[in-house]
């Protein structure tokens, strides 16, 4: 046994045999494209598992959030209903308040409003208007007549 062992060992030297390489190295360029090929493509298969799982979490995210937004939405509209029926509510109760008050302040104003209607008659004023205007009228014609008479050369 021995014997076939360093007859083989013999051969193996002998022949400049390499068991561990046997293809031809291959040049450091090779070698590094091959690793930077090799990086890649586990960067590739990495980011695509990462985005199927973000893409999962996501969908699980919006199927859990539906819901309560939903629930929510409805929460805050009965909760506007609410506050613009007590709104509505107060405000009346103000108005209601206030109305002696605003009577008070708005009758004399009113009262005036009221005199100046009564002691204006509207056909009286027009009819003066165009009266004294015609008078206005027939003096300013009588001032030009006058004028011209006097601009023009004596014959």
């Amino acid at each position: 046994m021995k014997i076939f062992l360093v007859i083989a060992l013999v051969v193996c030297t002998g022949c400049q045999a390499n068991l561990f390489y046997a293809d031809e190295p291959k040049p450091q360029l090779q070698q590094l494209t091959d690793a930077f090929r090799s990086y890649f493509e586990r960067a590739k298969i990495r980011t695509s598992q990462h985005g199927q799982e973000i893409n999962q979490y996501t969908t699980n995210l919006k199927e859990q959030m539906d819901p309560l937004a939903k629930d929510l939405m409805t929460k805050i509209t009965k909760g506007v209903d609410v506050l613009r029926k007590r709104i509505e509510e107060e405000v009346s109760t103000v108005r209601c308040a206030l109305k002696p008050y605003i009577e008070y302040v708005t009758s004399p104003f009113e009262k005036g409003v009221d005199y100046i209607r009564e002691s204006l008659d509207f056909e009286d004023l027009k009819a003066t208007v165009l009266q004294k205007s015609e008078e206005l009228r027939e003096s300013l014609e009588q001032g030009v007549k006058e004028l011209q008479a006097k601009l023009e050369p004596p014959t």
